[in-house]
């Protein structure tokens, strides 16, 4: 008797019944192994993920000290051009930080360069000034445009004059 046939008398089963049963098992475990290398899979595309996504110091200061001098030639163009827009610009009054904008000639451009009003808002102050015939005689009229607050009007009081 070989090995097939003594485990069949001892379960009391055919070899047929046998057969079925050892290759259900045999795929059983075999799905276990599959399932188990996509789970080791991810986690190794996880982990190299993660590794991808960390910078090291050096990189960091490198980057960190890049973004200083960007931010240095920047500000420094910025400088240049606003001295420069003065400079041309007959519709601002004042010098450097104090220079304000004449709301009755200023540009959609020159408006939305005003802390927190985009070009869409800049375009909606001009067609209020047009429909004012260019006379806004008061800063609270401007609570009148769609998108003006009371806290924008305390910015456009720093930013521009009514003559």
């Amino acid at each position: 008797m070989n090995l097939r046939d003594k485990i069949a008398v001892i379960l009391g089963m055919t070899r047929a019944e046998i057969i079925v049963v050892s290759s259900l098992l045999l795929f059983f475990v075999l799905g276990i192994i599959i399932n188990n290398s996509r789970l080791f899979q991810k986690a190794s595309l996880f982990i190299e993920k993660e590794q991808v996504e960390h910078f090291t110091d050096t990189e960091v200061d490198s980057l960190l000290r890049e973004a200083a001098l960007l931010e240095t030639a920047l500000a420094q163009q910025g400088k240049q051009a606003s001295h420069i827009r003065l400079l041309q610009n007959p519709t601002t009054t004042g010098t450097g930080n104090t220079r304000k904008i004449v709301f009755s000639n200023a540009t959609v451009e020159e408006l939305s360069s005003i802390p927190g009003i985009s070009d869409i808002l800049a375009s909606r102050l001009i067609v209020f000034r047009k429909s004012r015939q260019g006379k806004v005689e008061r800063f609270q009229d401007f609570l009148e445009v769609k998108g003006i607050g009371s806290k924008r009007v305390e910015t456009l009081k720093q930013h521009l004059t009514l003559d």
